[in-house]
């Protein structure tokens, strides 16, 4: 499942930001395109997303990194909306961590978000974030969901990752 998300979610995004009319326009134009989009929809997660990456890719990055802060201060509304503004900062996964507790305390009983907490805290190295998320996974979706099932195989990694390894906390001994 996690294999999944992280491959579906660059085409996702893909085409959500480039769509299918992209072919042969211009930089400027895109630009003004995505923030036309924006100015009719100022709250719209994803045309904020758009418009930050088109500014990204016109070299305007102090524009998109504004963009984003827009739309994280907007605060998504759903997983699908989460997921964008992942996209958005891709290469930040302490920006990532702060979106999605801010997610799963506003939806604490989304267990798509809480699954998407536990692969963020995995990635950042947070393993005992990770297990307490995906253990909330399994509680709120069940553990023979296939949502649970894939919150099990991630506590399973962990656990894999973490054998042989010292605990820094346990007592030293003689």
């Amino acid at each position: 499942m996690v294999i999944g998300l992280v491959g579906v979610l660059p085409i996702m995004l893909g085409v959500i930001i480039f769509g299918d009319s992209g072919q042969g326009a211009t930089p400027s134009t895109l630009i003004q395109d995505a923030e036309a989009k924006v100015a009719k929809n100022p709250k719209d997660i994803a045309s904020l997303v758009a418009l930050a990456a088109q500014y990204k890719n016109a070299g305007r990055n102090k524009d998109a990194e504004d963009t984003l802060e827009k739309a994280a201060d907007i605060g998504p509304k759903n997983v699908t909306e989460l997921r964008m503004l992942f996209g958005g900062y891709a290469a930040d996964t302490a920006k990532q961590t702060a979106i999605v507790t801010a997610f799963t305390k506003s939806h604490p009983k989304d267990a798509d978000g809480w699954m998407l907490a536990g692969t963020t805290s995995a990635a950042a190295g947070d393993t005992l974030g990770a297990r307490l998320a995906y253990q909330r996974v399994i509680a709120l979706a069940g553990a023979t969901s296939v949502l649970g099932k894939s919150a099990q195989a991630g506590i399973e990694q962990l656990a894999t990752q973490t054998q042989g390894q010292i605990d820094p906390t346990a007592p030293a001994t003689p």
